[in-house]
């Protein structure tokens, strides 16, 4: 009786030590603690933006502005939109309600944002026209704006 309590005890010793010889190895970052197709989250909070001036000109701020429509299926989409009175080129939107991204650079100053979106193909006003003054600071590096919908946030 006492060598199989024995044995017993040597068995579950074992496993343990190979169940926590397992989890180190994968905590070294050999291999992935779960294996998927490729994908790979990342912080959502990383800024990917410039961290200097543009070499061209010390005064030129890089101005991003994505364009979507609104996540509601029956909400607003955009027909047009223009920055500093540049066209933005739309294409058909995918399944996020993607529209399309311009890349300006531009001096600081206020520039117009001026978008037009369809409320609604039966009732009246079929479309309504959206403006916003949009100011960029000399301090401003980088400048993204996103347009979704009715509304325009800057970041």
């Amino acid at each position: 009786m006492g060598a199989q309590r024995f044995f017993q005890f040597l068995l579950l010793l074992g496993t343990g030590l190979c169940i926590m010889g397992t989890f180190l190895f994968f905590q070294q970052g050999e291999i992935p603690l779960v294996c998927g197709r490729g994908l790979i989250a990342q912080n959502t909070n990383t800024y990917l933006g410039p961290n200097e001036r543009l070499p061209e000109g010390p005064s030129l701020v890089r101005v991003q502005v994505l364009v979507y429509n609104d996540p509601n299926p029956k909400g607003a989409k955009i027909v047009k939109a223009s920055f500093a009175g540049a066209s933005i080129p739309l294409k058909p939107r995918d399944i996020y309600g993607y529209r399309g991204q311009a890349s300006f650079q531009k001096s600081p100053g206020k520039y117009k944002l001026k978008w037009t979106v369809e409320i609604d193909d039966k009732n009246w006003p079929k479309t309504v026209d959206h403006e916003e003054e949009v100011i960029l600071d000399e301090r401003d590096f980088w400048v993204q704006i996103s347009i979704i919908g009715s509304a325009a946030a800057i970041s």
